[in-house]
């Protein structure tokens, strides 16, 4: 048997999204991840279809959180061989379900549409998987609570701790009887802020061998956390009295109910006119009733938990228009502002958001506000950017909409905290940064040199390593 013990990083390595790294322990492997890399259509469907490991050799998978970049291709290795079993916290498993239908509908409705309207020029694209294959995956899940004790594949002891990120997200840690003795590996999948206004901290853990941790925003620090309602309010008051539209488009987890939750203690304190609300997303209408349902758990920071004690409907149910089906979300086509919509996706790559960005790109009065990371090659990142002209199912637009960008939401720990989570965690042998683009992970990098931190390592797409 071999006894070596290595990580090889597929994805998520000198980028952002598509979060795939898989450890080989004594002839066993281990998938931390399966994410969609998201990005310029081409350049996404190239990486996002082919695995350069056979699906059928991985022996468990460990799932950090439901956000797609970080569970989107779990079809895709499911439908591809693996049988594996899928180890998640319970929300993040309750949530997976719906994020993963969600996916593989909103790929085979975007195909249709794409190739509907490009008949002519004979263009034609196949979404990564269906309904059927998503089911596949979903199978496997075996829901695994907070700081319970599993074993994945023999050797190793698992648990998952809380990483503060998104509900249910968890930070994997590995006690490993490796071939030169135990070792603990720490892998972050996407870490959370100190503070955040939903999510409990995460706790930094201690003896930690190998750390491998996120670096989405390893060169800059985040808006204080405070300023958001402000932000938010002023831009509500700019859009009632021009009449406008305000589009968000939001990520269906943590990021749409954030906003939900702000635009709620704003109608409570009256701290901005009040304004049609309506969140036009199937999977963000299923996700919010899971955090209403759960909004007393663990996870949930405990000032969060006594607003909604007090307000008893801190999601707005009672006066958000929640839409789910097609024709309700076309009815805002005609309709004239003022309004708020809430739309998935988050970087603007697929989803209703897409049909209310058509539609409203080319006026003035209409504010596209940014709540979240644009990836490279996205069109969010190209509206946020300032393109004058995008496209938007392959149809050029003038983007004459104000583009604006409220940095304060992240959910993703900044610099600062995550020089701190690493300085808490002082790995012993070694340090891997991942989902991060290379400007972000040398910042990093460079900042934990100038702290007396040196050995650590930035792996690029298909670098293994031999940890000792």
């Amino acid at each position: 048997m071999d006894s070596n013990l290595t990580i090889t990083f597929h994805g998520a390595a000198g980028e952002v999204t598509g979060s795939r790294h898989l450890l080989e322990i004594n002839g066993k492997s281990l998938l931390l991840d399966c994410g969609m890399f998201q990005g310029h259509r081409s350049d996404a469907d190239s990486k996002n279809r082919t695995f350069h490991f056979p699906p059928a050799s991985v022996d468990a998978v460990l799932l950090s959180h439901a956000h797609i970049d970080h569970c989107g291709l779990l079809p895709l290795l499911y439908r591809d061989g693996c049988d594996a079993p899928l180890y998640a916290t319970p929300a993040t498993a309750e949530i997976t379900a719906i994020m993963l239908a969600d996916s593989a509908r909103l790929q085979e409705g975007d195909a249709q549409f794409y190739n509907k309207i490009h008949a002519a020029e004979g263009l034609k694209i196949e979404p990564l998987y269906a309904e059927e294959d998503a089911d596949r995956a979903l199978a496997a899940l075996r829901p695994t609570a907070y700081d319970a004790e599993f074993a994945p594949v023999p050797g190793v002891s698992a648990r998952f701790l809380n990483a503060g990120h998104v509900m249910g997200s968890a930070m994997p840690q590995l006690d490993i009887n490796g071939p030169t003795g135990p070792r603990r590996i720490l892998y972050t999948g996407d870490l959370g802020r100190p503070e955040t206004l939903l999510m409990r901290a995460p706790v930094p853990p201690q003896n930690v061998d190998y750390l491998i941790i996120e670096s989405t925003y390893g060169d800059r620090l985040h808006e204080a956390l405070g300023d958001a309602e402000g932000q938010l309010a002023e831009v509500i008051k700019r859009a009632v009295k021009e009449k406008g539209k305000i589009i968000i488009p939001s990520f269906a987890l943590e990021r749409a109910q954030e906003i939900i939750f702000i635009i709620d203690k704003l109608r409570r304190s009256k701290g901005a006119p009040d304004i049609p609300v309506y969140v036009d997303s199937p999977m963000t209408v299923s996700l919010t009733e899971i955090f209403n349902k759960h909004s007393g758990d663990f996870c949930f920071d405990e000032k969060f938990r006594d607003y909604a004690r007090t307000d008893g409907d801190p999601f707005g149910f009672d006066y958000i228009r929640y839409l789910r089906t097609r024709e309700e979300s076309q009815t805002l086509n005609n309709k004239p502002g003022p309004m708020l919509i809430i739309s998935a996706s988050g970087m603007c790559e697929g989803g209703r958001v897409l049909h209310h960005l058509r539609n409203n790109i080319e006026k003035e009065n209409t504010t596209v506000l940014l709540v979240g990371y644009q990836a490279e090659g996205t069109l969010g990142r190209r509206l946020q950017d300032g393109a004058p002209k995008v496209k938007i199912f392959g149809l050029e637009h003038e983007a004459w909409a104000r583009v604006e960008t409220l940095h304060s939401f992240s959910s993703h720990a900044d610099k600062n905290d995550l020089l701190g989570f690493i300085n808490s965690v002082k790995p012993a042998r070694g340090i891997f940064l991942v989902h991060g683009d290379p400007k972000a992970r040398e910042a990093l990098k460079a900042a934990l040199s100038a702290g007396g931190i040196n050995g650590v390592i930035c792996p690029q797409i298909g670098e293994s390593f031999t940890l000792d």
